[in-house]
């Protein structure tokens, strides 16, 4: 009979191991689909729109979004991976998007017509693999659905490490989505408050006062002082 309840006890134990790993690679399919495709759509219509004023500006616009396209591909082909080794539990996995890679993501988004700048504030500390890549997709996602949603010119990414903790914080100056309307828009602000609650962290959306939109992230940190961390562009 102890076998029995411990073989039961396993099964249910691998069963929610298996469930949280098709959640997070649910998370991972959205996050990469949304902002590719975004970017793909808003880079193409751009180039479209300044093709006769300015061509040579559009053809780098339009180079930008083709790379965007066959980065997308190559993110899509990692979770296909990580599916395909035994439902993503096991095997070798490829690099990780890591806070280090948001100026290539600045670039890109800027590319699409968003004027965007990071600052990063206190001292930084190293960070697992895990929370590294959920910071980092935060941040991609709250500037996707600024590009999507707000109707913005400008945004602000701001990186405040405290001792314990870091705040990511994203604002724009577009049109404010009340959070409710906004939560029922695809999965983004879900999927971004999932992926700070799993680490026992916070999000908060909120429109602002003055106007825009604010997402406001507070992560729990561990690890030793980071020296020389690079500077984002």
């Amino acid at each position: 009979m102890e076998q029995t309840e411990l073989a039961g006890q396993r099964e249910v134990l691998a069963g929610a191991v298996t469930t949280r790993e098709r959640a997070r690679i649910a998370g991972e399919l959205h996050d990469v689909v949304a902002h590719g495709v975004s970017m793909m759509t808003l880079g193409v219509g751009a180039g479209r729109m300044i093709m006769e004023k300015d061509p040579a500006r559009a053809r780098e616009t339009l180079r930008v979004a083709e790379e965007s396209g066959r980065q997308t591909l190559l993110e899509l082909q990692r979770i296909l991976v990580l599916l395909r080794e035994e439902g993503g539990l096991t095997g070798a996995r490829t690099p990780q998007p890591k806070l280090s890679d948001l100026c290539d993501l600045l670039a890109e988004v800027r590319t699409a017509g968003l004027r965007v700048d990071v600052v990063e504030d206190g001292r930084p500390v190293e960070l697992g693999l895990a929370l590294e890549l959920s910071a980092y997709r935060i941040v991609q996602e709250a500037l996707s659905n600024t590009l999507r949603h707000a109707r913005a010119r400008s945004a602000h990414v701001t990186l405040r490490w405290r001792p314990g903790f870091l705040d990511v914080l994203v604002r724009d100056d577009g049109e404010a989505v009340p959070v409710p309307a906004a939560l029922s828009v695809g999965t983004g602000l879900l999927g971004m408050r999932e992926r700070a609650t799993m680490f026992g962290g916070t999000l908060e959306a909120r429109p602002l006062p003055e106007g825009g939109f604010e997402v406001r992230a507070r992560l729990p940190t561990m690890g030793e002082t980071r020296p020389g961390a690079p500077p984002f562009g």
